[in-house]
C-alpha cells in the first residue's frame, strides 16, 4: 500500500519593516517541524506592494511553503500560532 502524504501550501506575508526577518522565518520553520510538517520547498517571493493597506503596511515580504505530513494538520493550531505573531500580516493555507 502506498504511503499517504497530506500536502499543503502556505503563503505567508511578513511585515516588510520587521527587524529580523531571518529570525522570524526560522521561528516559523521550527514551529512547522515541531508539529511534524515537512517543509518540501520554500520560495521567497521577495517584497511586493500590497493592493490595499494591511495594518498601515503598504508592502509585504512574501514566502511560499510547500508542506507534507503523515497525518492531517490541525488548521486551528496554524491559525492560533500565525495570529499571535505580530509580524505576520496575512497568511493562506491550502490543502493541495
Amino acid at each position: 500500500m502506498k504511503d499517504k502524504k497530506y500536502k499543503y501550501q502556505m503563503v505567508t506575508v511578513f511585515n516588510s519593516k520587521a527587524e529580523d526577518k531571518e529570525k522570524l522565518v526560522g521561528k516559523l520553520e521550527k514551529w512547522l517541524k515541531d508539529i511534524k510538517a515537512d517543509i518540501v520547498k520554500t520560495d521567497h517571493m521577495g517584497q511586493k506592494e500590497l493592493v490595499y493597506d494591511i495594518g498601515h503596511q503598504r508592502k509585504g515580504d512574501f514566502y511560499v511553503y510547500d508542506l507534507e505530513s503523515e497525518k492531517p494538520l490541525n488548521v486551528k493550531e496554524f491559525n492560533l500560532f500565525l495570529n499571535r505573531e505580530p509580524n505576520i500580516i496575512r497568511y493562506l493555507i491550502l490543502k493541495v
